[in-house]
């Protein structure tokens, strides 16, 4: 019998360096699910945004936006046909960043183009929100090394964060997903290890178990 039951969707989100594409890995691993990870390093402007984040902000934004719109477009097959997905960001993000990159009236601009294309497209369930204090995520960035975040700005990330503690606040949620709000984990990743902890991964786990349980299940 062909499956018509609609695939359920899981995103992950929070601040540059928290562990999105690490809790990524480790969920898509142990559900078995379809990996939707996001495109960064082959943004052509990134490197040049980090450096004078005024001038090239626009394009870098645009650049995300349009390849997030095009990967959650492609995945609405999958879903249709059952498939769980678990994505390593949501496209809410984008929203987040361009708000504290663009100008008023590029940002004005921007929601309009978001909110045409953001309509269509597939929804997450399930939202984790990921987040540490400025010092861990500091910390993430620069073991990890990469050549275009070796010059980050620490009071970029710490704006960063409480942008993204604005937007998962419980009024913000009801203004940007209105009556289809998923369900959010919120995660203080601060002090957990899911790579090498056990008991930290065994937790997320059973988090993300009890809300599918509260979507009517797998």
């Amino acid at each position: 019998m062909t499956n018509t039951k609609r695939g359920l969707f899981i995103s992950i989100e929070g601040p540059i360096g928290v562990g999105k594409t690490t809790l990524s890995n480790i969920l898509n691993s142990h559900f078995n699910s379809f990996s939707l990870r996001e495109i960064v390093e082959e943004n052509p402007f990134l490197s040049q945004f980090y450096t004078n984040i005024k001038e090239y902000a626009l394009q870098t934004e645009s650049f995300f936006f349009f390849n997030r719109v095009k990967q959650l477009e492609d995945i609405e097959d999958s879903l249709k046909k059952g498939t769980m997905v678990i994505s390593d960001y949501n496209i809410i993000k984008n929203l987040i960043f361009a708000g504290l990159t663009l100008n008023k009236k590029q940002f004005h601009k921007y929601k309009q183009v978001y909110d045409i294309f953001v309509n269509e497209l597939p929804q997450s369930d399930i939202i984790i929100h990921l987040n540490s204090n400025t010092d861990t995520l500091m910390k993430k960035i620069a073991l990890r090394d990469r050549n275009f975040e070796r010059q980050m700005d620490r009071n970029y990330i710490d704006n960063l964060r409480e942008e993204y503690e604005y937007y998962f606040n419980e009024r913000s949620l009801k203004h940007y997903f209105g009556e289809k709000t998923p369900i959010i984990i919120n995660v203080d990743n601060t002090n957990m290890d899911f790579i090498n902890c056990q008991k930290d991964r065994e937790w997320i786990i059973e988090q993300v178990k009890n809300s599918i349980k509260n979507l009517g299940g797998i």
